[in-house]
């Protein structure tokens, strides 16, 4: 058996121990050799130069990415390969990522950064906490659960989430399903976090009439997918002053071109795509490929299938 991993997500010592664990299997990082590969182990973007008909003995693709937007899943599954994803590897460390960019409006860091480097000694006296507020979490998936975890300790009024089931959720006060439901979401948020995958039912779902239902103290916090929301929409609630800010981990396109409107609001906070980064990372995706990988072999079905 040949199973390929891209060893840019594994650490070279974890690579040699996936060796040393599994004896019996021939481990390449060359995707060359594609008729013989049965496993693959690797970012989506590689699959870009998977032709299936070359890989005859493919039999299971697991992605080293959380989304799966970017890959045709129905052509892997049309062929009866297994495919797989990384949902819970970035939970946490976007979690921390949603609560520092609250932070980062309520505490306004950014004025204090200017002040600091102006060697300006000026308080502020105003500003917002997460306590006693309607946190609004849209996807109530690994990620928006692990958001909802951890706000919960700010002892917020409520939690509301929103997803296809109205099935309750650990973490979450209440769920709203449906179109209805989602604005009333949007309406009673004071932090509206978007945490939903990307499809045909949520692509540009956030569009000038859903954003104008905002409470104008509220926070927008996208962590999902840049496509999730139609950016010229948002920038105008922005120009209108319709709400007090969005904090934006994802754009359409990435990476953000210079001449975006985006760039020049000041209540607007801009990461490049970095939500999941952690030095954690590479250890949380070798122990996944090595318990799935024993999984596949001992013939237990593996984790997070599509």
């Amino acid at each position: 058996m040949k199973v390929f991993i891209d060893t840019r997500l594994i650490e070279e010592d974890d690579y040699l121990k996936l060796k040393e664990t599994f004896p019996k299997i021939e481990f390449t990082d060359d995707l060359k050799s594609a008729s013989e590969i049965e496993i693959f182990f690797g970012l989506n973007s590689l699959l870009k130069k998977v032709n299936l008909k070359e890989y005859k003995s493919l039999k299971w693709v697991q992605l080293y990415m959380a989304g799966f937007d970017n890959v045709d899943i129905k052509s892997f599954k049309d062929e009866g390969i297994l495919i797989s994803n990384a949902r819970d590897i970035f939970s946490i460390t976007i979690a921390e990522d949603v609560v520092s960019k609250i932070l980062y409006f309520n505490r306004d860091i950014n004025s204090f950064v200017k002040n600091k480097e102006n060697k300006v000694w000026k308080p502020i006296a105003n500003e917002y906490e997460i306590y006693n507020s309607t946190i609004g979490i849209i996807g109530t998936g690994s990620i928006g659960k692990e958001v909802a975890k951890r706000l919960q300790s700010f002892s917020p009024k409520s939690i509301i989430g929103h997803r296809r089931s109205s099935k309750p959720v650990k973490y979450f006060d209440e769920i709203y399903t449906n179109d209805l439901g989602l604005s009333k979401i949007i309406q009673k948020s004071d932090y509206l976090i978007l945490a939903i995958p990307l499809d045909e039912n949520t692509k540009y779902l956030f569009d000038y009439k859903k954003l104008a239902l905002m409470k104008k103290n509220a926070l927008l916090i996208n962590i999902a997918r840049g496509q999730i929301i139609v950016q010229d929409a948002l920038i105008k609630i922005l120009e209108e002053k319709k709400i007090r800010g969005a904090a934006l981990d994802v754009t359409d396109p990435e990476p953000l071109p210079k001449s975006s409107k985006l760039w020049e609001f000041d209540n607007v906070f801009i990461t490049p795509h970095n939500a999941s980064s952690s030095e954690y990372m590479k250890k949380r995706l070798y122990q996944l490929t090595k318990d799935n990988l024993k999984r596949y072999l001992d013939g237990l079905q593996v984790k997070y299938l599509l």
